[in-house]
C-alpha cells in the first residue's frame, strides 16, 4: 500500500481537488466536505490530502484535519476523513491508518469513516431567553437545511451532518434554540496556525487554534443577539481546552458583521485576502475578498465584554478629526497615510448594493481591495483593523498602526 501526501502549501493543491471532487461524488455526496472548503479552507487550517494506492489501483482519498493531541504530547494530531473509491475490506482499514500515520509524521492520527452511523449527544445551557448547546441528531440534520434556508446554498456548499457527531472532533458545534425551535448555529474546525500568524511565537501545542467556519441565524430570530451569544460560548469552550485564539474570515464590506466582530466581540483584522473564495453567489457577486480575524479570547479587551447587556463600541468620526480618512467612497483613494489611526469608508448596505447597482459594487470592491491590500497587515508600519465608525449615514472601518504598544494592548 502506498500513500501520496499532498501538503497544504503544495502548488498542485487546487488542481488535485478539482480532479478528485467529482470522482468522490461532488455535491451529490452528503458526506463530502464542500468544494470551497476543500479548495481554500482545508489548506488554510493546516490540513493535508492523502491519496491511497494498492499497487496501481487508486483506493481512496483521505482529508486530514487538525485535531487535539493528548495533553502530554506537544505534537500535531489529525483526523482523516476517508472516502473510498474502491471498497477495501475491514482488515485493510488498520493498514490504511498505519500508512496515514507514517505519511503525516505523527502518532496521533485517527481514521474516520463518514459513511457510518455516528452518535449525537445534545447539551443544553440556558442563556437569557435562549438555550444553547451541542445538537442532537435531528438538529444536526437541520443545520444542513438551515444553510439552504439562510443562504440558498446549493448541495456543493453544504457541510456534512456527521461533523456534529460525538465521534468527529469538530472544534465548535453549537446550536441556539428559541422555545425549542432551532434558530441558529455555529461550527468551526481546529486549525494549526503559522508560527507568527497573530504576533505570537508559540510551541506546537500553543499554535492550535479554532477556525470558526460558519455561523447562521434564521431571519425570524435576528435581533436577539444570537450570533454574539454563540460566539461568547464558543470562546468559553475554547478557553476550557487551553485554546487562546479563534480565527475566522468575513467580508470587510458587510458593515453589520463588522459591527459584531469589531465593535462587540473586539476581534481585530491582521490579514486581508483578496478574492479568497472561488465562488460567486447572492452575497458575493464579485470577488469574495475577506479579512482573516484574530480573536484573542483570553485578553482583557475581549473578556471585559459581558455576556449580558454588552454595548457595541462604535466611533463617532465626526468627533475624531485625528483619525485620517483614506477614501471618499470608491472614487477617491489615499495610499499615503501614516497617521496612528485611519478610517476606511465602506458601503452602508453592501448586499443590496450588489443586487441593485452591480457596477457601483464592483467599483467599491476594487477600491477597498486596493486600500486593504496596501494598509492591512501584521508587519511594522502596517495597520490592524480594530473598530467600526460612523459619520451620519456613512460607515467606516477604523484601523490602528502596528507598534509594540499595540501588540501589548492586544494580548495583555
Amino acid at each position: 500500500m502506498k500513500i501520496e501526501l499532498l501538503a497544504s502549501h503544495d502548488p498542485a493543491w487546487r488542481t488535485t481537488v478539482d480532479e478528485l471532487y467529482p470522482l468522490l461524488g461532488g455535491g451529490q455526496n452528503p458526506t463530502l466536505l464542500p468544494y470551497h472548503f476543500l479548495q481554500v479552507v482545508l489548506p488554510h487550517i493546516g490540513g493535508a490530502l492523502l491519496r491511497v494506492w494498492q499497487g496501481d489501483q487508486f483506493m481512496g482519498v483521505g482529508f486530514a484535519l487538525p485535531a487535539v493531541a493528548p495533553a502530554s504530547a506537544p505534537v500535531r494530531a489529525y483526523v482523516v476523513r476517508y472516502h473510498t473509491v474502491i471498497s477495501a475490506p475491514a482488515s485493510q482499514w488498520e493498514l490504511i491508518q498505519q500508512e496515514c500515520t507514517k505519511a503525516l509524521s505523527t502518532p496521533h492520527v485517527a481514521l474516520y469513516d463518514p459513511t457510518l452511523a455516528h452518535p449525537y449527544t445534545a447539551t443544553r445551557r440556558t442563556v437569557g431567553t435562549l438555550e444553547i448547546g451541542r445538537p442532537d441528531g435531528d438538529e444536526a440534520m437541520m443545520i444542513r437545511r438551515l444553510q439552504q434556508q439562510i443562504w440558498g446554498s446549493p448541495p456543493e456548499f453544504l457541510y456534512p451532518t456527521d461533523l456534529h457527531s460525538t465521534d468527529f472532533p469538530l472544534g465548535t458545534s453549537l446550536v441556539a434554540r428559541v422555545d425549542g425551535q432551532l434558530a441558529g448555529f455555529l461550527f468551526g474546525f481546529y486549525k494549526w496556525a503559522d508560527e507568527h500568524e497573530d504576533g505570537l511565537a508559540a510551541s506546537p501545542r500553543q499554535m492550535l487554534r479554532i477556525e470558526s467556519q460558519v455561523m447562521g441565524v434564521l431571519p425570524a430570530y435576528r435581533g436577539l443577539r444570537i450570533g454574539f451569544l454563540l460566539k461568547k460560548l464558543q470562546a468559553e469552550a475554547a478557553l476550557a481546552q487551553c485554546i487562546g485564539v479563534i480565527n475566522w474570515t468575513f467580508d470587510p464590506l458587510q458593515y453589520p458583521n463588522a459591527a459584531l466582530n469589531f465593535g462587540l466581540l473586539r476581534a481585530v483584522a491582521l490579514h486581508f485576502i483578496p478574492d479568497y473564495y472561488p465562488f460567486r453567489n447572492e452575497l458575493n457577486r464579485g470577488p469574495a475578498s475577506r479579512f482573516s480575524l484574530t480573536w484573542p479570547i483570553g485578553a482583557p479587551r475581549v473578556r471585559a465584554v459581558p455576556l449580558y447587556d454588552a454595548q457595541s463600541t462604535v466611533i463617532n468620526l465626526a468627533q475624531q478629526p485625528a483619525i485620517v480618512r483614506v477614501n471618499q467612497g470608491w472614487a477617491q483613494v489615499d495610499l499615503a497615510a501614516t497617521a496612528p489611526r485611519i478610517a476606511v469608508e465602506i458601503p452602508a448596505r453592501w448586499t443590496e448594493l450588489q443586487q441593485n447597482a452591480p457596477e457601483e459594487a464592483r467599483q467599491w470592491r476594487t477600491a477597498t481591495d486596493q486600500i486593504f491590500a496596501h494598509y492591512v497587515g501584521a508587519a511594522p508600519g502596517k495597520y490592524a483593523v480594530t473598530d467600526v465608525g460612523v459619520e451620519g449615514e456613512r460607515r467606516f472601518l477604523v484601523a490602528t498602526r502596528m507598534s509594540d504598544q499595540f501588540w501589548q494592548a492586544l494580548y495583555d
